[in-house]
């Protein structure tokens, strides 16, 4: 009796297991094929580079510019043939400025620290590693500490 009773208590979560586990995917053997590829030419994924390129310096409009001298590089390493994603490197040097963004914009700090504070006051301090998104919308300051370089991602017409 005491067999019984122990069949009955381990099977039950057993028997409950395979009846909410399709037949189909208990038959090792039934594989099924992979979709086709898609139709169209051919897309290769775009790596960056470990090191920047050389990209040419630009300067804030001298009316952002909070404190500093905040000189900036900028290198696209993709775009989209429609122009609303791209994908780049961007490097500013020390100093505060103002900021408005007219895309959403994903932002992975590489090197540096930058103090990021929104219209309202509210701060928030990023360093090397961390990652953040910046909606279409926000306005506010960058307050570079030490040398900043990050990898970025847009998307939007920049309106």
């Amino acid at each position: 009796m005491a067999i019984i009773k122990q069949l009955i208590t381990t099977s039950g979560p057993l028997l409950a297991y395979l009846g909410a586990m399709p037949l189909a995917r208990m038959i090792p053997f039934r594989s099924r094929s992979a979709p086709p590829l898609l139709d169209g030419p051919v897309q290769r994924t775009v790596d960056f580079p470990a090191v920047q390129p050389p990209a040419a310096p630009y300067a804030w409009p001298r009316s952002h510019i909070l404190s500093g001298d905040p000189v900036q590089t900028a290198t696209y390493i993709y775009t989209s043939p429609d122009g609303l994603f791209a994908a780049g490197i961007w490097t500013c040097a020390v100093g505060k400025f103002r900021i408005d963004f007219g895309r959403a914009e994903f932002i992975q700090i590489l090197e540096g620290e930058v103090i990021v504070t929104d219209a309202e006051g509210t701060a928030r301090t990023y360093r090397a590693g961390d990652a953040f998104v910046t909606p279409k919308g926000f306005s506010g300051t960058w307050d570079v500490i030490a040398p900043i370089k990050k990898h970025f991602t847009w998307y939007g017409s920049g309106e």
